[in-house]
């Protein structure tokens, strides 16, 4: 681990982002922060050796094995900790260590979100609402034939904590399904879950002070890969997600940047499927559409009054996610305009996160691009989040 610096003092805010790899979520966050003065310290797991993310963080921690939380404590009780932006299986722990800080080094900015850490928990609280979300069975008290004949095929098959769309299979047969069960090490960490087939929505928003500030609602156009992040989304004004996130605002008391995943049936029906309280990946996209996430966030991170409200409430606009969109940018445009396009969307991009991103950008594509080639060699591969 890095030496600890001296204590930070209540004037100084901090951000601790904790994850078990690169997750360009949290670098772009990073980047505007560090911009505007927040401190920001990263905590990785499982990561050997330098990284290249490391130079858009004022501290890096490193743990080669998966920390306690009394260890994960120790680590960060130099810092005053104003936010924590977690991966979720890596949620719990991080909890648990902040609670074990002194008040005087911490907010409470995280408090409530640890019960939405299990996708399972969650469903229920989201039922408990009054909000849809897709039916669930135990996978200790059904078994695969059973959840087939209850909820048919394609039928899903989840993790309860999991993150970036690992942990989520479906599946069309009943044979594949078993098959996979059988290579599950700890089946009470899965439940299956009815498919929904539909629209794919998100709802983006920032909360402060129990307050509704900054709100996305906009539709994903494509994605990098299945279930993966999207590179393409379009905006647009939606006043039933907006009526939904108002609901869960009111009744969970969760702040700070939230996002939740909905499916809308063909019946025009929609299907709460994930909900992750923590910076989500198209901040970017929609900070350069003109929801200014980010300083909602410094607002909420400085204790200072919420901006809003504010959302997108103009026509539908298309957008290409930054980074992962810019191959479906250039097969947007024609070859004589696709270049410009590009450069423009790519200096949007720079003026947002700064030279540091663009400097870690230029370096870790060609770098994380040889280890994906190595592995693929060596018959593994490497997940992008």
């Amino acid at each position: 681990m890095s030496p600890m610096p001296r204590r930070r003092s209540r004037d100084e805010p901090t951000v601790v982002f904790v994850d078990d790899g690169p997750w360009e979520s949290f670098f772009q966050l990073a980047a505007m922060l560090r911009q505007s003065g927040i401190r920001t310290v990263r905590v990785s797991v499982g990561t050997v050796g330098w990284q290249v993310g490391n130079i858009l963080f004022d501290r890096h921690i490193s743990f080669p094995f998966r920390p306690n939380p009394e260890q994960l404590s120790r680590a960060l009780s130099d810092e005053y900790i104003t936010d924590v932006q977690p991966v979720e299986s890596l949620a719990a722990t991080t909890y648990r260590a902040l609670d074990l800080l002194p008040k005087c080094q911490r907010s409470n900015n995280w408090e409530g979100r640890s019960v939405l850490i299990d996708k399972l928990v969650m469903a229920t609280q989201l039922r408990n609402l009054g909000l849809r979300t897709p039916d669930t069975l135990l996978i200790e008290t059904t078994t695969a034939t059973e959840a087939v004949a209850q909820f048919s095929l394609p039928i899903a098959f989840k993790r309860r904590i999991s993150s970036s769309g690992s942990g989520v299979e479906v599946f069309n047969s009943l044979d594949d399904l078993q098959a996979f069960i059988a290579t599950v090490e700890q089946p009470s960490d899965w439940f299956f879950e009815r498919f929904i087939s539909g629209v794919s929505l998100v709802c983006a928003t920032c909360v402060n002070n129990r307050r509704l500030d900054v709100v996305a609602t906009y539709e994903v156009l494509k994605r990098v890969y299945v279930r993966g992040p999207s590179s393409m989304v379009e905006f647009r004004y939606d006043a039933k997600l907006i009526s939904d996130a108002r609901t869960l605002i009111d009744e969970l008391g969760v702040s700070g940047l939230m996002c939740f995943d909905v499916i809308r049936d063909a019946e025009g029906v929609d299907w709460i499927h994930d909900l992750n309280p923590r910076v989500f990946a198209g901040m970017s996209t929609c900070q350069q559409a003109g929801l200014d996430f980010h300083g909602a966030y410094i607002n909420y991170l400085l204790g200072h009054r919420p901006l809003g409200p504010s959302r997108f409430a103009g026509a539908r606009t298309t957008s290409f996610v930054f980074p992962e969109g810019r191959k479906d940018l250039s097969r947007s445009e024609s070859v004589g305009t696709g270049g410009i396009h590009a450069l423009k969307w790519a200096w949007r991009g720079w003026r947002l996160l700064g030279a540091r991103y663009f400097l870690y950008f230029t370096i870790e594509r060609p770098v994380s691009s040889f280890r994906k080639h190595r592995g693929y060699l060596r018959g593994g591969s490497r997940r992008t989040k």
